[in-house]
């Protein structure tokens, strides 16, 4: 059994203007979605990220991107946290934990009361950093083994010296 994630998509971009421009929405939904993606990759979780709709549907849309990950956007008259709410209760029995990242803090509360947890946006910026972090520190370490092999780095010094010289 993993883990899911619940993404309140909005509510993160907002709560992270550093990371987000929340003027290019649609720039903004893209880059969260990437990042988010990545993560659940490299942690083996599942990530549906929610946002509000506005158009008129009667039933949310959701893109499923991967097996694991999905966008949601949610039918007319129903918020992010309203459909968040609900499937996290309806999905408790289906998962190890859910998590719901959101720093509304009514929705934090109503998250708890269906058994789930709650991840402030800070702390999911957090994550997000240290995953990157992580990545970053083993592709350094496996890189080594995997090292161009040039002519020139296997010359004597002085070889290279002279070549250095002609080449000047």
């Amino acid at each position: 059994m993993r883990d899911l994630y619940f993404i309140d998509g909005y509510n993160i971009i907002f709560s992270m203007p550093d990371e987000f421009d929340s003027n290019e929405m649609e720039s903004a939904r893209k880059k969260l979605v990437e990042q988010l993606q990545d993560f659940g990759a490299h942690n083996d979780i599942e990530i549906i990220v929610v946002f509000d709709g506005q158009g008129k549907t009667k039933k949310p849309e959701v893109e499923q991107i991967s097996p694991r990950f999905a966008v949601v956007f949610t039918p007319a008259r129903m918020t992010a946290d309203t459909y968040i709410e609900s499937e996290s209760y309806r999905r408790r029995d289906e998962y190890r934990s859910i998590f719901v990242a959101t720093s509304d803090g009514a929705e934090q509360s109503v998250a708890l009361g269906n058994g789930a947890y709650r991840l402030a946006a800070a702390d999911l910026k957090r994550m997000l950093i240290r995953d990157k972090e992580n990545q970053a520190t083993f592709i350094t370490a496996h890189n080594r083994a995997n090292l161009r092999s040039e002519i020139g780095m296997n010359l004597p010094d002085e070889v290279q010296e002279k070549l250095d010289r002609l080449r000047k």
